[in-house]
């Protein structure tokens, strides 16, 4: 299993970026944020960077204590496509960075996040 922590402060306005630099390749397990000083309400926003990016989780409104997050995306049909409805597939990053967006954080805040990706 690997770890990618991504930290970081917000600035004035209560934004954040933070962009891994170790690519990664593998199945999201869990997506960890640990509280620190974070003001009640913002929004986070995960993505797999490569070639595209592709939306890993999007949470908004989040309250002031750790959180733990498993994120999936919808299994398709062999037949057409089309998503299932009762059925999710980890999601698999083949040779992307991390990038964690935050608004409305606060000002001068610390967030932390934790990408555990696995081969399984």
């Amino acid at each position: 299993m690997n770890i990618t922590e991504l930290a970081g402060t917000t600035d004035a306005l209560g934004d954040l970026v933070i962009t891994s630099t170790q690519k990664q390749v593998g199945y999201i397990e869990k997506i960890v944020m640990v509280y620190d000083d974070g003001d009640t309400g913002a929004d986070v926003v995960v993505t797999a960077e490569d070639a595209t990016s592709e939306p890993v989780l999007t949470k908004a409104t989040l309250g002031t204590a750790d959180v733990v997050w498993y994120p999936r995306t919808p299994a398709n049909k062999v037949a057409d496509g089309s998503a299932f409805t009762n059925v999710a597939e980890k999601i698999f990053v083949g040779g992307s960075t991390y990038k964690v967006v935050v608004d409305d954080g606060g000002n001068a805040k610390n967030f932390r996040f934790l990408i555990y990706t696995s081969d399984e």
